[in-house]
């Protein structure tokens, strides 16, 4: 597995919130309001909890993500409104993307196994 951002800060909430971006992108095209619209669906106080600059990180999360060429966009020209930027996952976007999972799958794991040990009676 690469040396990404889940390797250098383990699972704080910046993790999570690149994390989720390339899962939502896994599944279809959209652009910066619906990714952050689609995280608040997921987990309604996500955004409030961090305050109202949450947006705004969410876009800085976006050019990293594109910057490291894990995502691309481009500008969708829209008759009814202005200009929006669309992003969708890369190849290398979507292997991390399938490795993510595979890491999290695995500290599942490891977390059960602490937590039904934890459980168990002392001798």
């Amino acid at each position: 597995m690469k040396d990404r951002f889940f390797m250098k800060k383990g699972f704080a909430p910046g993790f999570w919130m690149k994390a989720w971006i390339l899962v939502i992108l896994g599944k279809e095209e959209l652009h910066g309001y619906e990714i952050m619209s689609k995280l608040e669906e997921i987990f309604p106080n996500f955004m409030k909890c961090k305050g109202p600059s949450q947006m705004g990180s969410g876009y800085k999360i976006l050019r990293m993500l594109e910057m490291e060429g894990l995502i691309t966009s481009r500008w969708e020209m829209n008759e009814e409104g202005p200009a929006r930027r669309v992003y969708k996952l890369t190849e290398e976007g979507e292997k991390l993307r399938k490795e993510l999972i595979k890491e999290i799958e695995k500290n599942i794991e490891f977390l059960n196994k602490f937590i039904n040990f934890s459980k168990e009676k002392e001798v």
